[in-house]
């Protein structure tokens, strides 16, 4: 089925995607994976401060702070929510991106004032994609790209360096966990 292989009945996908998942993926093996392959690794799917800190301690050159959409556990905290207490448990030591929620220059904004290096986007491509192919991708990333200056000079910035928490107005008990 599409890109799937080895599944030729679509009523078996969930099963192959469950296949996918290894419960038995630990620290050890992440670290022996990075050790084989040599180059450059960023892990995808952190949320809380001791993954995060693990990951920099093994030398993940970034990791991105995620809970997959929600797809894989609807209960999880968000990862705007977890950000912040994230960048501040790593430090300089890797870089952090944002993933999951991110639908405009607004969005990606707030992660880097957040500290976030930067954000990933896959919606708005996908959904430029569908209307209009590879020139509706081009347009979704104009709009976002629109957005994003326009929201920084609204807040005083002029360039993405600049940007920092103070633009926003962060509820007490937000960040880290349950309030």
């Amino acid at each position: 089925v599409g890109h799937a292989e080895g599944v030729t009945d679509p009523t078996s996908l969930s099963s192959w995607t469950a296949e996918a998942f290894d419960p038995s993926l630990n620290w050890d093996r992440i670290k022996e994976l990075m050790d084989m392959w040599g180059g450059k690794v960023i892990l995808k799917g952190i949320l809380d401060e001791e993954d995060a800190m693990k990951a920099a301690e093994l030398g993940a050159d970034a990791i991105i702070v995620s809970n997959h959409g929600g797809r894989q556990l609807d209960g999880a905290l968000s990862a705007i929510r977890m950000l912040e207490p994230i960048v501040r448990a790593v430090g300089d030591r890797t870089e952090v991106w944002l993933d999951g929620g991110v639908r405009s220059g607004q969005d990606v904004l707030k992660a880097v004032a957040l500290g976030a290096k930067g954000a990933m986007i896959g919606r708005a491509f996908v959904y430029g994609l569908g209307a209009m192919g590879e020139s509706g991708v081009t347009a979704a990333l104009d709009v976002i790209r629109n957005e994003l200056d326009i929201s920084m000079a609204l807040c005083g910035r002029r360039e993405i360096a600049d940007v920092d928490r103070e633009i926003l107005l962060v509820p007490e008990g937000f960040s880290g966990g349950f309030a």
